[in-house]
């Protein structure tokens, strides 16, 4: 039995263990508090993490993304709009929290380090475990989604054989990549999925620029990767509580309507296409 309560309630307990907790919103899709183990590297153990669960109708087995927030987290809003749209093109919604059970505001400043990256890449890999683990999820056909922070993680996740620095099954790996505002210029080896990139070409935070540099490196020869940039576009054009725009650690965020909606009908398109 599920008891009703509103997800922001400090609560959570493991789906596959014991009752979970969830709210249902008439408007739109039902948001599950869960947790999971973040997956481990050898000798270091993986963290409890807590996540944000949607599900479309029917026993499925679904489609999923892994959903990685940015280095100040996910506002409510942009929750919302994801686990909504994603639900409604038939995909299971995981929303990854990696600050809340480590206690951390933000990972913006200093400028982040391989360090969060490893920990976040290890919540992506745990979350793809958890997802493995439900009848629901169709295993092989799971994307990861990120934002700015969480776009760079999903960039190094899709690198080929990146889950080999983590205990994980072998044949647990994301089939495609959806990278937002990205930081490009972290990015490592050429994804070995199929990856699409959505960024602001006045984007001062995740140049534009260093996107572009990187593709050219990568080269041609590979999974396709798609590049998209949105002219008189800053960081953070997705976020829809970002109107006005504003400066957060001395950078230039602001949400832009016509960039958010054609940004999301290409993930949808491309999500269908690589994993249907």
């Amino acid at each position: 039995m599920r008891t009703a309560v509103p997800y922001s309630a400090g609560v959570g307990l493991m789906l596959w263990c014991i009752a979970g907790f969830a709210v249902v919103d008439a408007l739109g899709a039902s948001l599950e508090r869960i947790e999971f183990e973040a997956a481990s590297q050898p000798h270091i153990p993986g963290d409890r993490i807590q996540a944000l669960l949607a599900t479309p109708d029917g026993a499925g087995p679904h489609p999923a993304a892994v959903v990685l927030h940015g280095c100040s987290g996910m506002h409510e809003a942009t929750k919302r709009k994801l686990a909504d749209d994603l639900v409604s093109w038939g995909y299971v919604a995981l929303l990854v929290d990696s600050f809340a059970t480590r206690g951390i505001d933000h990972a913006c400043t200093p400028s982040p380090g391989m360090g969060i990256a490893l920990r976040r890449m290890s919540d992506a890999y745990g979350a793809l475990a958890f997802l493995a683990r439900q009848s629901f999820v169709d295993i092989r056909r799971v994307a990861a989604v990120g934002f700015s922070q969480g776009g760079w993680v999903t960039l190094l996740v899709a690198q080929p054989r990146s889950f080999e620095w983590f205990v994980v099954a072998s044949d647990l790996r994301f089939r495609a990549a959806v990278a937002f505002y990205p930081l490009c210029k972290g990015a490592g080896l050429r994804p070995g999925i199929p990856t699409l990139i959505l960024i602001g070409a006045v984007d001062e935070w995740t140049p534009s620029e260093d996107c572009s540099l990187k593709l050219v490196s990568w080269g041609a020869e590979g999974p396709p990767i798609e590049q998209v940039v949105y002219p008189g576009t800053h960081h953070g054009f997705y976020y829809p509580h970002l109107q006005p725009g504003t400066k957060l650690f001395g950078h230039r965020m602001e949400y832009n309507g016509d960039a958010a909606a054609n940004a999301s009908d290409r993930m949808r398109q491309f999500l269908n296409r690589h994993l249907n």
